[in-house]
């Protein structure tokens, strides 16, 4: 007689069996309903990972899910030894980050809009911008899949992880810091911290020419800097800084403060480099895990909420006792929306809970930081490899700015300069090439089917579609954008290439076409930004077509903050400096001084080579960045330059 587990396991065995039939039959159905390409990942005839969705829901593996994330690499390498006759049409889309690695050829097979199946989810890849831009737009019919954002709750709910009339609560709060008032303080904030980091890289001689190798650490203590300062009223410093009287305050400087094992700047750096840790382990887990960057991620996490609770705790004191704190302060102005004398005492105003505003707060450093570090870092290594456009970056630079001081810039008079001009181009275009998330989360309500209208046809989107927007297709689509043969590869089009010049509408070589529009839209009821997508004068893509903020309701808050950090800092460095890529690898500093010009350019090319093929490689852990890995550069004074002078592209 079989023993009790044993006929346990075969009968949770053949449930599982009939489960995935049943599922991937119903699914099959639904998907030959909707008119469109479909294809089966059979990940779930292969092997099956099943686990429990934060709605109790049982699905099957999504390839943007944390499970298969963590263990994606374990089984893929197997699927890979399969022969191709078995796993052609569906392996390509298990890899998390394919549309990245395939970039738009990986649509071209399926079409703009396809479905993947399996027996627990039904996946739409969407790369049309017209249906994109009705997917943004219907918020209600097409909600986040806020399940995926819980992990983000480790201080509290937020504004991402939030969905309906709670979603609307946190958007109409959180909302009013971000205007042009405190555009003006990101703006000169962001001139004097580039400027510090400037001087780090200069040295103490301030000669610089040496070889960079913490360009990507630095711009995120560069946007850590901007964000601690406008976000928390604390100042901190570059090597070398020191406070003055007015800047002194509760952390700033490199002073530990008493119960804390870290200081304020290291803690918030810390973890935010080892956020994974914190968002995939709990915290009572990773306190014995004896790793030593899990000891470094509990030790800041323990480190920064004490520092969140004393901030909070001091911003509660302020406003209950009338003081009023400079700057931006978005953990002071969530607060006052709670204890102000129009809030929870009038009853006046929708109230956050403690615990949703340290919420609101960590996401916005977390959404604020990162992404922008990553397009200032991004933006210098495109122009590194890309001197023809540096040189129109610091010809326009010097044509709004001239050799003022950047202490002495107006932000009113010069912002729209920089974004109608190159150095706005030069922002877009890298955020075309590598937005930061390389596919947005959508799903269709689980209630009932949706439908699309594209190109003349209606599509019917099944219900409890899980809906990723293609970030990185449709911003390579070829039927949105101006382009031409590429000078770098052998590609009829140069969608793949960095080239801020296809923004630039007013060009006279011929060289693009504009083709694009935006159709008017006001800002709606809940704060969110649907403007136009690039300043007037540049060309403006198609709704749906440009992205890398989202689009709509839930695009992004910050929008316009993260364009005046990126461009000021830009701004800062190309007044004064060139960056070249470094050419160690390849040659000393005595070799380049006796080579000729042409040999110059072989050496150069050298560099740009390697450097592309390193961008090519990121990869996204929260967003898409290189980890690990840097691409090593030299910022020279101008005039001084080795290199970028000789190369015409």
């Amino acid at each position: 007689m079989f023993p009790a587990y044993a006929i346990a396991l075969v009968g949770l065995g053949l449930w599982i069996v009939y489960a995935n039939i049943s599922g991937l039959r119903k699914n099959i159905a639904a998907a030959k309903r909707s008119g469109l390409p479909w294809t089966v990942v059979r990940t779930s005839t292969s092997f099956e990972i099943i686990f429990l969705a934060e709605a109790h829901q049982t699905v099957a593996v999504d390839v943007y899910g944390i499970a298969w994330i963590l263990t994606h690499k374990l089984w893929l390498p197997w699927l890979n030894r399969l022969p191709k006759a078995w796993t052609q049409g569906w392996l390509d889309y298990l890899a998390p980050d394919w549309n990245w690695a395939l970039l738009y050829d990986g649509v071209k097979p399926k079409g703009d809009l396809f479905l993947t199946v399996s027996p627990g989810t039904i996946q739409l890849w969407a790369t049309n911008a017209e249906a994109i831009h009705q997917i943004t737009a219907r918020r209600e019919a097409f909600p986040k899949p806020v399940y995926k954002y819980k992990i983000l709750e480790i201080f509290g709910r937020n504004i991402l992880s939030t969905e309906g009339n709670e979603w609307k609560q946190h958007r109409k709060i959180t909302s009013p810091c971000f205007n042009e008032k405190n555009n003006v303080l990101i703006f000169a904030e962001t001139a004097r911290q580039t400027q510090g980091m400037l001087r780090k890289w200069m040295g103490a001689d301030g000669i610089g020419n040496t070889t960079l190798k913490e360009v990507p650490t630095d711009t995120e203590r560069l946007t850590l800097h901007i964000i601690s300062d406008v976000g928390f009223g604390v100042r901190l410093l570059w090597p070398g800084e020191e406070l003055t009287e007015k800047d002194k305050g509760i952390y700033s400087g490199n002073a530990l403060p008493k119960g804390h094992s870290m200081g304020f700047e290291e803690a918030m750096s810390t973890l935010l480099q080892r956020m994974h840790w914190v968002l995939l382990v709990p915290e009572w887990v990773l306190k014995w895990i004896p790793m030593h960057s899990a000891r470094e991620a509990y030790d800041a996490f323990i480190n920064w909420r004490q520092y969140m609770l004393e901030l909070f705790d001091q911003k509660v004191k302020d406003t209950r006792e009338g003081r009023k704190t400079e700057g931006m302060d978005i953990l002071g102005s969530l607060v006052k929306s709670s204890y102000g004398e129009t809030s929870r005492a009038k009853g006046e105003w929708p109230v956050l809970s403690d615990s949703d505003i340290l919420g609101d707060a960590f996401v916005m450093i977390v959404a604020g930081h990162e992404t922008t570090a990553n397009n200032i870092h991004f933006s210098l290594m495109e122009l590194a490899m890309s001197p023809k456009s540096q040189r129109l970056v610091q010809k326009e630079v010097h044509t709004v700015f001239g050799d003022e001081p950047p202490e002495k810039w107006d932000y009113e008079s010069s912002i729209n300069s920089l974004l109608g001009g190159i150095v706005g181009a030069v922002m877009n275009e890298q955020l075309r090439l590598m937005a930061p998330i390389t596919a947005l989360p959508k799903s269709v309500t689980k209630g009932q089917d949706q439908v699309l209208h594209v190109d003349g046809k209606k599509i019917t989107l099944p219900a409890g579609t899980l809906i990723n927007l293609n970030t990185v297709g449709v911003q390579r689509n070829p039927r949105y954008w101006p382009t031409q043969p590429s000078k770098l590869s052998d590609r009829a089009d140069d969608l793949n290439d960095f080239k801020p010049e296809r923004w630039l509408k007013n060009k006279t070589d011929g060289e693009y076409v504009v083709k694009g529009y935006v159709d008017d839209a006001k800002k709606d009821e809940f704060g969110g930004f649907t403007g136009e997508d690039s300043h007037a004068k540049l060309f403006r893509p198609v709704r749906g077509s440009y992205i890398p903020f989202s689009e709509g309701p839930r695009s992004c808050l910050g929008r316009r903050l993260a364009q005046v950090k990126v461009m000021a800092s830009l701004a800062v460095i190309f007044q004064m400096y060139s960056i070249e890529l470094a050419v160690d690898e390849w040659a000393t500093d005595d070799q380049v001084a006796k080579m000729s010009d042409e040999a110059r350019r072989k050496l150069y090319k050298n560099a740009q080579d390697a450097a592309r093929k390193k961008m090519a490689e990121a990869t996204s852990l929260i967003t898409l960045k290189l980890h690990p890995g840097f691409i090593p550069v030299r910022v020279v004074k101008k005039g001084e330059e080795r290199f970028i002078h000789l190369i015409d592209n």
